[in-house]
């Protein structure tokens, strides 16, 4: 339609486009789980913000609309899975995150490549050595 600002009938200029977030996100690839009424999923948490959440689910996707706790390190929060599309998912919290824990994951999502490379390495050794039958 002429003159709509979003190609669609019945949106407006002060709509907001659905599905984009409007607090700033942090890149991470943290593991992570997905707890649905139906399973309980282990993921990669691949961004965060204050308002939600893209996960890549091991086991599938959920399905949008679906009610699920996200759970990683320090933090838990309840929301909606918004999307669900290219083995990736977002969900929406239902009440935003203090800044400061989505600071403090970035922080560890830093140091978590490094701090998982030394706990191999030391699994290892204690496997060569004797000390351990699991690696």
């Amino acid at each position: 339609m002429i003159g709509q600002p979003f190609g669609k009938a019945g949106t407006s200029a002060s709509a907001i486009p659905q599905g984009r977030r409007g607090d700033a996100r942090v890149r991470l690839h943290l593991p992570a789980r997905l707890i649905l009424l139906t399973s309980v999923q282990a993921c990669i948490l691949e961004d965060l913000s204050a308002t939600g959440a893209a996960l890549i689910p091991e086991e599938g996707l959920p399905p949008v609309g679906a009610s699920a706790i996200l759970q990683c390190e320090h933090i838990e929060a309840f929301g909606q899975i918004r999307w669900a599309r290219y083995g990736r998912c977002g969900v929406m919290f239902e009440e935003k995150l203090p800044l400061s824990q989505v600071i403090a994951l970035r922080h560890f999502s830093d140091n978590y490549e490094q701090t998982e490379r030394e706990r191999h390495m030391e699994r290892a050794r204690a496997w060569v050595q004797g000390k351990s039958r699991i690696v």
